[in-house]
């Protein structure tokens, strides 16, 4: 029996779907077993295993990660008293996201749909819990990384607008000075033509000394 649980994640404004799913397959991990095949649209490998190994040690077991991820002793309540082992890979995908191959050793025989319906339901339940989990953990890392770029832009625009005014100041400060400088051009005009008469009126006088003086015999 193969079971699938689909999620569709949908973001307004976009017309694509994102899918996590959860899968019965065999998978190769510590050879080839019974497992879950699990997808992840979202991420990139070093992410999904981070999330990954968070989840696993809240399975009460031994963690270990080398070429291989490996659990031993695990206990959930929900799968009963005895204790089990985990086995598990993630892989990144060209396209985003990742896959994870993950199988679990009862002691004698891996966990099967067919065979274990019960206690595989339960891990499949969970496992789907995580791995929708898991997506939504890296688009909120996504919406925060977005949200900086927002307020970076926001800035750059508020630093635009400040720039803009303090153009505007300054020509309005020019403009003023410009104003004040031809009003004082006028003025220097009257001026000058003041004291161009002033000037006439001063070479006259001068003339009339010169003429008194010649008057003198």
């Amino acid at each position: 029996m193969k079971t699938i649980f689909t999620l569709l994640i949908a973001f307004v404004g976009f017309t694509t779907t994102a899918q996590v799913t959860v899968e019965s397959k065999n998978v190769s991990v510590n050879g080839s077993h019974p497992g879950f095949y699990i997808t992840i649209p979202y991420g990139n490998k070093k992410l999904i295993e981070k999330e990954l190994k968070d989840e696993l040690k809240s399975w009460k077991g031994n963690y270990s990660n080398k070429d291989l991820i490996f659990v031993d002793d695990c206990k959930l309540k929900e799968v009963g008293d005895n204790t089990f082992d985990v086995y598990a890979k993630v892989e990144g995908l060209k396209e985003g996201g990742g896959t994870i191959s993950l199988a679990i050793d009862l002691g004698g025989a891996y966990l099967d749909a067919s065979e274990h319906s019960d206690k595989y339901k339960v891990i499949e339940a969970r496992l789907y819990k995580f791995a929708v989990q898991t997506a939504k953990n890296v688009i909120d890392i996504e919406v925060k990384e977005e949200e900086k770029k927002l307020k970076e832009k926001e800035k750059e625009l508020e630093d635009l607008k400040k720039e803009k005014e303090k153009k505007e100041k300054a020509i309005q400060d020019w403009q003023n000075e410009i104003k004040k400088a031809e009003e004082e051009i006028k003025e220097n005009e009257k001026s000058q033509e003041d004291k161009n008469k002033e000037i006439e009126e001063q070479k006259n006088k001068v003339k009339e000394v010169i003429k008194k003086k010649e008057a003198v015999k």
